[in-house]
């Protein structure tokens, strides 16, 4: 076995094991609102206040990464210990279950999360030859997935039937997670030579934490294909985003749905469209350019309110819209994730991830809130619209797009 082989293959299996041991934490997580209501007897403010410092701590996120482009010798440390400090505080769940400690321990998992992309995609690109590393990541994405649609049914019994059983179970599944790290540190990096470093001043604190934003727009504003994909996302991802808040008073007030019907639809429909769609959506980002590939996904997200709104006259309609959303998700993911390192071409993709996660933190941060009162005054189907209505107007957006070059770079 040659040396490229051996990268890529221990990479691979680092894909496919990162999915799987990272999933039943990741599960867990997108049911913490309902284990604080139901568990921990949280308000709505407290609920409220999760709900916020998802987008917030996206954005410090970057600060964890903002220099990789300048320090590729550090990818792995970067990221082992951003996996490392993202669980640590889950560990303390058995002893300690206050509400704010656990909308803590989730608001930290979130940012460090966040925090290690950059430095995993750079890795996957350094270690993955194009052709198959939009496959590999696909693969593996499916199998998480796939891998969530039967543990969220598995830990909603579990937590059904045993009260208090929700602690143990994140306790389990961030050892599971500290696990991979191991696996993870066995990874070699073909092509990372240690950069030279340099003792010149780094300039002030202020001028430290406006470094990020500067290069970040800088990038944006010199990159014509990828300043036109971040709008397409926006517009998309607003779309979505402004649903999100409307959801909960959807199911409850029209379709009176139980919190089981709800974990069907959310994880197992979700989660197997995703798991099935994600190997084609690998295919396709090997023969279309990523722009135009995105157009297809933004339609398709568009469907899924409009799919709900059809949910009163039948449950089906709703399982319906989530699968239609996990296949749309699917595609999502992976052209969110594989963004840096198609756009970034030979160039460290540390920096295109940034871009991608402030994006996230900037919508974030207002959407939501701004579906929330649209949804107070004009009641939740209207916002149903008002976001599938964002969504095909991003797909239409990328669509104007016509590709000038496989890969601008700077």
């Amino acid at each position: 076995m040659d040396a490229v082989d051996h990268y890529q293959k221990k990479t691979k299996w680092g894909v496919l094991l990162t999915n799987i041991l990272s999933e039943p934490l990741f599960a867990l997580y997108n049911l913490i609102s309902y284990i604080l209501k139901g568990e921990l007897g949280a308000t709505p403010i407290q609920i409220a206040v999760l709900m916020m410092l998802r987008p917030t701590v996206s954005i410090l996120s970057l600060y964890w990464s903002a220099n990789l482009h300048e320090r590729s010798d550090r990818l792995k440390s970067n990221l082992l210990g951003a996996g490392f400090l993202g669980r640590m505080l889950f560990l303390f769940l058995p002893f300690y279950q206050e509400i704010w400690f656990v909308i803590l321990a989730a608001a930290v998992y979130l940012l460090f999360y966040r925090a290690g992309i950059p430095a995993w995609l750079e890795i996957l690109k350094l270690n993955l030859p194009n052709k198959s590393r939009e496959k590999i990541f696909a693969l593996g994405s499916a199998i998480g997935f796939l891998e969530c649609a039967i543990l969220g049914i598995i830990f909603g019994k579990i937590m059904d039937n045993n009260p208090g059983s929700w602690q143990i179970l994140f306790f389990l599944s961030a050892l599971l997670g500290m696990l991979n790290l191991v696996f993870l540190s066995r990874i070699p990096i073909n092509q990372v030579l240690e950069d030279t470093i340099e003792t010149k001043n780094k300039g002030t604190f202020f001028e430290q934490i406006i470094k990020p934003w500067k290069e970040s727009f800088s990038l944006v504003r010199s990159n014509f294909e990828f300043a036109r994909f971040q709008w397409g996302f926006m517009l998309s991802g607003v779309g979505i985003m402004l649903v999100q808040p409307t959801l909960p008073v959807f199911f409850q007030d029209r379709l009176h749905l139980s919190y089981t019907d709800i974990f069907i639809g959310l994880t197992f429909f979700k989660s197997l469209g995703f798991a099935i769609s994600s190997p084609i959506w690998g295919r396709m980002l090997n023969r279309y350019w990523i722009n135009e590939l995105s157009s297809w996904v933004f339609f398709m997200v568009g469907f899924f309110p409009f799919l709900l709104l059809l949910a009163p006259l039948g449950r089906n309609w709703m399982y319906l819209a989530f699968f239609f959303y996990g296949i749309a998700q699917g595609g999502s993911h992976l052209i969110w994730n594989m963004s840096g390192p198609i756009f970034s071409g030979s160039k460290n993709s540390a920096m295109f991830s940034n871009v991608n996660i402030i994006m996230v933190g900037l919508r974030g941060m207002v959407a939501p809130i701004l579906g929330g009162i649209l949804a107070t005054y004009f009641g939740s189907m209207t916002v149903l619209v008002l976001g599938g209505g964002f969504c095909f107007y991003g797909s239409y957006w990328m669509i104007r797009s016509k590709k000038s070059s496989k890969v601008t770079s700077l």
